[in-house]
């Protein structure tokens, strides 16, 4: 533990003066000695869930700004908040942030750049190197099945490769060829795990170095990413859900994929907690600042459920939060979301009596929960309604509700349900197992919903409701929106694409459609 808050602290330092100016550290690709393979193999694994010098820029702008309240999660006045309202926005740059490169703050310019050196590196002495290479290359796929499903056609196959390749605006790939690569990825690389060569344990921030919690990750995300393709491809979905389940996917919350931040140095610190400014001022603060809050469609969601969680994830009125003596009040009952879609709080309200991110429940060293074993039950659920694999869907969503529900033990101890909470949440929110498919697949996806919010991965929200259409939501139609009161189906690319890849974005454009809110990527077939 001492080595690994060591190398954490470093790579803090390290990110924070040298992350923009990378290629002055990585000087030969061909020398794997000039810079650690496991201090790149960390900052990595960081900078997936922030940013070279911004723990929450891509997580506030993607995921904050668009993704949960187009999903009706969060809520906010005014129009910054663009997702809320479905506008889009060239100056505040939130549909191009996770894409973006001008600022050098973005994913595309920073994660995917050192994943892809690091796989260089890694391959010089790929025996070596096996674990490595392999985790990097699953966490490659999860960065890069994030960025086109927000965007569809992008830079894949040649992506990362302007000191190594020179290449310096790749093409845009097609979705439909980006699948099936980044499903063989997985494929191979939990394969090549072993458990008998090298691990970087303490550069490793979710696992420890942990090989057979890897292959069950590596496993749930083709899972996932299989079932994406279910109207566009269903042969191809089923097969690699086949593969998935015999490889071996995540049997408890231990297995969830989480990175897990000590706190302290920026790079350090969870991101979203980072954005919503649990602790200080020094933060962006949008909560402390009344800039965002829990959606009404959620908190009356998680009402008419007696859901549990509502009172460890909401508070109204966050007092003494200088202090820290107080967490406002945090009883179900009381807390009340703001409706999405609007410029100005209801008459006779404001915007300080609607519910917020319970501050003391979401800190900077509380982790960023990206993959979990409670949505791998309630994606095994929907397989086997598919035919796609065996079991009972029952057992299946019901171990889904309960690891939801345990999941959120791994932000306070204190929240570890009962088991009599269990059984009476499972109770009031039953399967319909004699019910008709859309029914089935509404309360799947509305536990999915639940589960995301309380997470904060609205990423993983929008790409899932997009694909299934649950659970239904009535959409916003606010004055002057782009998209004629639809929720959007993707994000438009970040401006400066327009200049530094004009021919590769025109092609894009020719292969998948205009660059429009609306327009569908490839596997969101209606």
């Amino acid at each position: 533990m001492i080595r690994k808050l060591f190398l954490i602290s470093c790579l803090g330092i390290v990110l924070a003066s040298c992350t923009k100016d990378f290629a002055k550290i990585n000087v030969n690709p061909t020398a794997p000695a000039s810079v650690p393979l496991d201090y790149i193999f960390g900052q990595v694994q960081l900078q997936y869930a922030g940013s070279a010098g911004d723990p929450g820029y891509t997580q506030w702008r993607g995921n904050l700004i668009y993704c949960m309240p187009m999903m009706q999660q969060m809520a906010s006045l005014g129009t910054f908040y663009s997702g809320d309202k479905y506008l889009y926005s060239a100056t505040n740059g939130a549909s191009g942030a996770y894409f973006g490169t001008s600022n050098g703050e973005g994913n595309y310019p920073n994660a995917v750049k050192n994943m892809v050196n690091l796989i260089s590196l890694a391959r010089v002495d790929s025996v070596t190197n096996v674990n490595i290479l392999s985790m990097t290359r699953i966490l490659k796929v999860l960065q890069m099945s994030t960025m086109t499903d927000l965007y569809g056609d992008v830079p894949y196959f040649q992506a990362g490769l302007g000191y190594l390749g020179g290449i310096y605006a790749p093409p845009y790939d097609k979705q439909s060829a980006i699948y099936p690569d980044m499903l063989n990825e997985l494929d191979q690389a939990a394969a090549a795990l072993n458990a008998g060569s090298y691990i970087p344990s303490a550069a490793d921030f979710a696992y420890n170095g942990n090989i057979t919690q890897w292959k069950k990750f590596a496993y749930s995300l083709m899972l996932r990413l299989a079932m994406r393709l279910q109207k566009v491809d269903p042969a191809m979905a089923q097969t690699y859900v086949s593969k998935a389940f015999a490889g071996g996917v995540m049997t408890s919350n231990a297995d969830s994929y989480m990175i897990n931040y000590p706190g302290g140095a920026t790079q350090s610190t969870n991101g979203v907690s980072y954005d919503l400014g649990p602790s200080n001022n020094l933060k962006r603060g949008e909560v402390l600042h009344g800039n965002i809050q829990w959606s009404n469609t959620f908190i009356n969601t998680m009402k008419s459920r007696n859901d549990p969680r509502l009172g460890q994830i909401a508070s109204v009125g966050q007092v003494g939060v200088g202090s820290g003596t107080s967490i406002g009040d945090t009883v179900a009952a009381h807390q009340v979301g703001l409706p999405n879609g609007l410029d100005n709080a209801p008459a006779g309200t404001s915007v300080d009596q609607y519910s917020v991110m319970n501050i003391f429940t979401y800190q900077d060293n509380t982790p960023l929960i990206l993959l979990t074993y409670a949505e791998v039950e309630f994606l095994t659920a929907e397989a086997i309604e598919r035919g796609w694999t065996t079991g009972s869907a029952t057992a299946a969503y019901q171990n889904g509700q309960e690891a939801a529900l345990q999941q959120m033990a791994s932000y306070n101890s204190s929240f570890m349900p009962t088991s009599a909470s269990v059984t009476a949440y499972q109770t009031a929110n039953p399967y319909p197992a004699n019910g008709t498919m859309d029914q089935k697949m509404n309360q799947i996806g509305t536990e999915k919903w639940l589960l995301f919010a309380d997470t904060y991965n609205g990423y993983e929200a929008w790409a899932d409701w997009r694909r299934t259409g649950f659970p239904v939501l009535t959409p916003i139609n606010y004055t002057g929106n782009p998209t004629n009161g639809t929720i959007p189906r993707r994000l438009i690319y970040p401006t400066e694409q327009i200049t530094l890849s004009a021919a590769e974005y025109q092609q894009a454009l020719t292969n998948q459609g205009p660059d429009l809110l609306t327009t569908r990527v490839w596997w969101d077939k209606q």
